[in-house]
């Protein structure tokens, strides 16, 4: 059962689309991730969702209504987080918390509090003395409070320190697992891999692909991690390995040929470790847009 459909939706700002003539459904129950780099139309998809802009062309549906015309019912189903959350900067936040929960109807106290306790909100200082991080905090309490059925979330995981990522990635998929409809944006690709069920994949404004997390990993790529104190650039130059990082001792590359080609070239090197694996979902949608570039290009390299 679909409860978002995005059909054949445009938004233009410029003569270049903000988002381009894009179609994708969102099932009850999925928890969904939109995934790409800044300006991929990641949050120009969520402002239309909430109906914060309104499309050029196409349509959208939420929980079975249009989105321009949603009942105030199904908005209070909705937990949403923005991007940027700005408040009263005079207000203290646990007034903000406390004001929405009557705005939205959320008569249980002891949910708010336990809410900003587990995500430690700073209750007592004023907005305005707050940093994104600590802002996003209180938006969080404010999109979970009320048992909403759909939680939309807007660059997510941005700002945040990695104590409150994972106490946040962890409510989400408990949410979810109680059929929590989750709808979350965000850069970090390799954390939504992580969480996320299906992820749409988002470049310059165009829709690259929907995809299960596990379909979008099978690939004959791998990574490949090496410790050791020998020089490796004859073998760089051999199997044509350009991107090559190095951290905490290891040099780390994609490799993309037969694996058993590169383990007896390394029978030559001094190596202290070796560690094969697949790519991360990171790793994945770099090839994958390297492909893309390459189809717009006519297939050259």
């Amino acid at each position: 059962m679909a409860i978002i459909t995005i059909d054949k939706v445009s938004k233009y700002y410029t003569k270049r689309p903000a988002l381009g003539n894009t179609t994708f459904v969102v099932n009850k129950g999925d928890f969904f991730g939109i995934a790409g780099p800044k300006k991929s139309g990641k949050s120009t998809i969520v402002n239309l969702i909430m109906d914060f802009i309104r499309p050029t062309s196409g349509t959208i549906t939420v929980m079975g209504q249009k989105s321009t015309a949603l009942s105030v019912d199904r908005k209070k189903k909705i937990g949403f987080m923005p991007s940027n959350p700005t408040y009263c900067e005079t207000m203290k936040a646990i007034d903000v918390v406390k004001t929405a929960a009557k705005i939205k109807g959320v008569t249980d106290n002891e949910e708010v509090i336990s809410l900003c306790k587990h995500f430690n909100v700073d209750k007592n200082k004023r907005v305005g003395s707050l940093p994104l991080s600590c802002r996003k905090k209180i938006a969080i309490v404010i999109a979970l409070m009320g048992n909403p059925q759909l939680v939309i979330m807007d660059n997510a995981f941005v700002a945040l320190d990695s104590d409150t990522k994972n106490k946040l990635a962890h409510y989400l998929l408990d949410l979810n697992k109680e059929g929590v409809t989750v709808v979350v944006s965000d850069r970090d690709i390799d954390l939504l891999q992580q969480i996320c069920s299906r992820i749409a994949i988002m470049r310059k404004g165009s829709l690259l692909e929907i995809s299960e997390k596990n379909v979008l990993m099978q690939s004959d790529t791998r990574r490949v991690s090496v410790k050791t104190d020998d020089d490796l650039s004859a073998l760089y130059t051999l199997f044509r390995i350009t991107e090559i990082t190095e951290d905490n001792g290891y040099i780390s590359f994609l490799y993309k040929k037969d694996i058993n080609d590169l383990i007896e070239a390394l029978t030559h090197y001094s190596l202290d470790d070796l560690q094969i694996t697949l790519p991360s979902l990171g790793d994945a949608l770099v090839r994958y847009y390297e492909k893309k570039l390459e189809q717009e290009n006519g297939g050259d390299e």
